[in-house]
This record gives C-alpha cells, structure tokens and sequence, in this order.
C-alpha cells in the first residue's frame, strides 16, 4: 500500500525550528475535534441584504470565547475561525439548537443561526437565501475593523439546517456562493422551491442525517436529497431511533406535532443523538472548513465505528478536500519515506529523504492531535527513530525545512 503525502493547501509560515512545534501544536489543538479548548460565547446580530432591498436578517451566533456568557470576548491571539450557518426548524427557535451553537463554539467555529422565517407562513426561497446571504456577510466581518470579529474569521463557511432549515440548507447550497465549502443537516425536509431538485445543483461534501423513527420527515426525503447530490465524496446516517425532534432538543413547539402524530416516543435520547451527529459532524467541519488532514481519517474512522445507524457513504474522490497525492515510498519518487510502514509500536523506523529538500527537523502526532515525539534531523538525509512504545492507531510524522515548509506522511501502527 503506497504512503500517502498530505499537503497543506499553503505553507507554513517562516518560523525557527522550535517555533515549528509550538506553531503545530496550536493548530493541531485547535483542529482536534476531541479537545473543547475554547468557551462558548454568545451574541445577537441583525444584519442587511442590500441586494434584497434591504432585508432584515437577525441572527444569534456563537463563537469561541475566552468566558462563557452574552458578549464574551473572544480568545486571545489572532486565530481565525470557521463559519457555520444553520436554519431552524419550521416554527422552532433558534434557542431549540443551543446544544449545536455550543458545541460548535467550543470547538473553535462561528455558529450563526437566523431567526427569519419564523411564521406560520415561512418563504422557503427566502430562507435559503438568508442563510447562503449569512455564509457570504460573517466570513466578510474578519475584513471590517468595526467588527467584533476583525481579523478573527476564516474565508470558509458551511451550511446546514433542521426539517425546513435542512431543506433550505439545499437552497443555500445550490447558489454557488464560493464561501461555502460544505453542507450537513438534520431530518431535512421538502420545501418549495424543491430541497431535492436544489440538491442536485449542490456540488459540495455533504454529511446527511436522518433518523429512523421520524414520522414528521420519513428518512426516505433525506435519502432521496442525498442520492441527488453530485459530489463524489458524500455520507448518509440514518439513526436508529432518533425522533424528529431528537435534532431540537425536543424542543415543545415541535415534540407537540409529534405528539399529536403518534410518534413522541423513543428507546434514546436527545444526548445519545448530539452525541453520535457531532462525533461525525466535527472532523466532517474541520476537515472542510480547516483543512485539517488528520480530520479525514478520523472521520472515517468514527464512521466505521458508528453503531445504531444505517450507514452508506461514497468517496470516490474528493476535490474539495485536502490535497491528497499518493506517493510510492521508492528512490525514484520521493520526499521523504518511511521504513517500514505499517510498523509495531516499539520499533525502530528509517527516515530518508532528499538533501535537497534540507529537512531540519520532525514531530510525530497523533490522529486525535497529541504530539508524540519530535527532533531535530542531521543533513545526511538518514535518521533512524525509535518509537516509544505507541499504541495501535494512525500517527503522522511531519518534516520541516527552515522555511517553516512541512510535509506529512501516515504511518500504520500494529
């Protein structure tokens, strides 16, 4: 089985050696999905579409915080954040998903869920447009020096939704708005214009979930959405026992019409279905929205691992993901190489690589972002490296030239 070279899509910036660990070492806790290493903090915001003749959009976000609360300020340093744009259910609040806004918050995104919509009567079109508007204005705050967020937001965004919000996450999707990078959602629903004909304009990761006692959206409207969508990377979950309302935390405007359907019972619970969906849904984000590599297997990884769920997951390629690019570990073709790959945890592995490239130094790290070992290297283009007693599992070790350059290779460990 041929290494695999994972590829940041831009280099590190230049840093001494030393600084490389400590430069690593943030971003890897930053994109571990395991690690809360952020508070939850909270804030209002309404905002205004111009191109809708001024349209009043409010929305409550969450973001990373130093301090639980209301207008928390934000962590110190100068790490930017992630977008994600969720919409409500039909008649729902926006308070009903604080499980989803914290958890997102904690783990390093900017959680922004409208409030539009919110009637009897709600404009599906509008509402779609709202959250792909949304995508667009709070990736663009990290630009006004007016903002709360100058200089803190990352140019990447994804969207999602519940029942009505998750079909007009659809809408949002299908606008090709070039911010948003990803879409997940929970028991989408139809809507007019059609969630599934808007699917199949949604060339985007998607990572769909249903749950299989739902009697207000059967799961056969999410799978249909997901058959529709074009990308080649993409993953349904439908959850075993999981109620409509399981997605708002059994919010009481929608367990009524569950009620009242014959449907508000369950062998689980609202905390087993956060559980499950964030356990997927975080490495899906940071591996979208962070270009985090180790997120892809760790990913996989989980959903091999899901139990209670239908699964069913197709990836026969993924442009939207990190650069991937398979490399033989041969003479002829390297950057650096690993022998021998897979190894036992307490072995003895040979790095190589070409002088040319003037590799200084090294880290191993693990899947969930622990770093493991680290060193400087000599200019021979051979350094021998006891592992110290790692237990199985996916570990990468990770090359630095004085640049600040790194390359990475997987590592199979028995």
């Amino acid at each position: 089985m041929p290494n695999i070279l994972y590829r940041h899509s831009a280099p590190i910036n230049k840093l001494l050696p030393m600084r490389h660990y400590l430069f690593l070492i943030v971003c890897l806790l930053v994109s571990t999905v395991q690690a809360q290493n952020f508070q939850s903090g909270f804030r209002q915001f309404n905002f205004s579409d111009p191109s809708r003749s001024g349209r009043s959009i409010s929305a409550d976000v969450y973001y990373p915080a130093s301090v639980v609360g209301t207008n928390a300020p934000l962590p110190t340093g100068t790490q930017r954040f992630p977008v994600v744009v969720f919409g409500h259910g039909f008649v729902i609040p926006t308070s009903a998903y604080k499980w989803l806004g914290d958890s997102l918050s904690r783990n390093g995104f900017i959680a922004v869920f409208p409030s539009t919509e919110s009637s009897l009567s709600p404009n599906h079109a509008a509402f779609g447009a709202d959250i792909s508007f949304l995508a667009t204005r709070v990736t663009s705050l990290n630009d006004s020096s007016t903002s709360f967020f100058f200089n803190r937001v990352k140019k990447r965004a994804a969207v999602g939704g519940h029942s009505m919000g998750g079909g007009s996450s659809f809408i949002a999707a299908s606008s090709s708005n070039e911010v948003i990078h990803a879409i997940f959602n929970f028991a989408a629903a139809e809507t007019n214009p059609s969630a599934k004909q808007a699917a199949l304009q949604v060339i985007l990761p998607a990572l769909i979930f249903s749950g299989t006692s739902d009697c207000i959206v059967p799961p056969a409207t999410q799978k249909d959405m997901y058959t529709a969508i074009p990308y080649p990377c993409k993953t349904y979950i439908n959850l075993t026992g999981a109620l409509h309302c399981h997605f708002s935390n059994n919010d009481g405007t929608c367990a009524f019409g569950q009620l009242t359907s014959g449907c508000n019972s369950s062998s689980v619970n609202a905390q087993v279905i956060f559980q499950k969906t964030t356990s997927l849904l975080l490495p899906f984000l940071n591996l979208y929205l962070n270009q985090d590599c180790a997120s892809s297997d760790l990913f996989n990884e989980r959903y091999s691992q899901l139990t209670g769920a239908a699964k069913e997951r197709v990836c026969t390629s993924d442009p939207k993901g990190c650069i991937l690019t398979g490399i033989q570990s041969t003479p002829e073709n390297k950057s650096f190489s690993v022998y021998p790959n897979p190894v036992s945890g307490s072995s003895q592995i040979l790095l190589e690589w070409n002088e040319n490239d003037r590799f200084s130094s090294f880290l191993i790290y693990s899947s969930d972002g622990r770093i493991i070992q680290r060193d400087e290297l000599n200019k021979t283009g051979r350094k021998n490296i006891l592992l110290k007693n790692q237990s199985p599992g996916i570990y990468y070790i990770r090359m630095f030239t004085n640049s600040g350059f790194g390359l990475a290779k997987r590592i199979l460990v028995h």
